[in-house]
């Protein structure tokens, strides 16, 4: 038995007060209506319709069970169309964990223009520099590195590549002059994150030319890619940086680009968007993954651009040349 068909054909047998206008109403035959209070009557053990040929009328029970029948269907009336209106509106909470190649300088655009979009959604935005387990730390989507290896209950969609720039501060070349080659910048203390989080080794090449590994040297590392850039400000080292991070520091020279001829192809510069594969995705989280997406082709042609920002124009930001670093 469909017990809250039933619930339902009873309510309407009793505000018609016939069997025969129920079923009307209803669209539905005489006998299903019957039927239906019927085995009603038989889950509950109780009479509830007194019936006649000429009449019919609730019973003490029935009387009960209508006034009780009425909130419950109410409130399941309630609750379906607040559920249909979030997925024709979302709202609520949505959790949203970032690491590997996701900068914080990108980040906050898309979190501001998904939320200009749905004002009623809420976002809670965690970064990481490790591993991620979605399920296990309860998130609803993931902005993560694309790895070969995933584990198939999750769905992955691509967003892109993040141009990553090697760079030190203008003091710090002043002092130790400029790498000229990946073999130098592999030489040169850097500033990184902890090379259990975060491989240290990089793939740098020239258009046309087989790629470098260079493996930096970490002098000072730390968990947090907003530290390795106050680091890389502070003269600690060089330092490989998203690019969207340090652009402004780039622009106003307080950070230098390295190497202007290379570039960084690596698997862990690559984006991707990781979320649950169950069949019925909250409509917060289904127009989140497709938000980022859209939002990240736009990005490429800055992310091509940052690639492509000038470097060394050979002089640091008070005007005085910057010497290449001695052979050893």
């Amino acid at each position: 038995m469909n017990q809250l068909h039933a619930m339902r054909v009873f309510v309407r047998v009793a505000e018609t007060e016939s069997f025969r206008r129920a079923a009307q109403q209803l669209e539905v035959s005489n006998a299903l209506v019957t039927r239906s209070v019927a085995m009603l009557e038989a889950h509950l053990n109780t009479r509830l319709i007194n019936r006649t040929t000429r009449n019919l009328s609730l019973t003490e029970a029935g009387l009960r069970y209508l006034q009780g029948c009425r909130c419950v269907l109410e409130e399941l009336d309630h609750l379906e169309s607040s559920v249909a209106q979030t997925e024709s509106e979302p709202s609520g909470t949505l959790r949203v964990i970032a690491a590997g190649a996701a900068s914080p300088a990108a980040l906050t655009p898309l979190i501001g223009g998904y939320r200009r979009l749905y004002p009623r959604v809420n976002v809670r935005l965690t970064l990481a520099e490790g591993p991620v387990d979605l399920v296990e730390d309860g998130f609803d989507v993931g902005i993560v590195g694309a790895t070969p290896a995933r584990d198939g209950a999750f769905v992955e969609r691509a967003l892109g590549t993040t141009a990553f720039v090697p760079c030190a501060s203008a003091a710090w070349l002043a002092d130790h002059g400029e790498p000229c080659t990946p073999a130098q910048l592999a030489q040169c203390p850097a500033v990184t994150l902890p090379p259990e989080e975060r491989s240290t080794t990089w793939q740098l090449a020239r258009p046309g030319e087989r790629a470098q590994q260079v493996t930096l040297q970490p002098g000072y590392a730390v968990n947090n890619v907003l530290m390795v850039r106050l680091g890389t400000l502070a003269g600690m080292g060089v330092a490989i940086l998203p690019a969207p991070l340090v652009a402004d520091d780039l622009a106003a020279g307080t950070l230098r680009r390295l190497l202007p001829d290379y570039e960084i192809d690596d698997p862990d510069t690559r984006m991707c968007i990781v979320y649950s594969s169950r069949q019925y995705l909250p409509a917060k989280t289904r127009r989140f993954v497709d938000y980022a997406v859209e939002h990240f082709d736009h990005a490429c042609a800055g992310t091509a651009a940052a690639n492509a920002t000038p470097s060394s124009l050979q002089a640091d930001s008070t005007g005085s040349p910057i010497r290449p670093m001695s052979v050893a």
